[in-house]
């Protein structure tokens, strides 16, 4: 699994970053994380050999749950 952030939404898309010595960005279906994860939030994501979404996880923030 690749480490991702949610950086924003634009139409059908949700865009994700990596910094991987250099910064990257991916775009994905929407569809597929607007239900799981808001912008801003850090991913752990799975690719398929076809390149689609395999398995999505979000990265809790152990300063928020400390805080609840």
């Amino acid at each position: 699994m690749n480490k991702y952030k949610l950086d924003r939404f634009e139409g059908m898309y949700a865009i994700l970053t990596q910094e991987h010595p250099y910064r990257i960005e991916l775009s994905v279906l929407k569809e597929r994380l607007v239900a799981l994860a808001k912008p801003g939030d850090e991913l752990y994501i799975d690719f398929d050999v076809m390149g689609n979404l395999k398995t999505i996880k979000v990265i809790e923030d152990v300063d928020k749950l400390e805080k609840a």
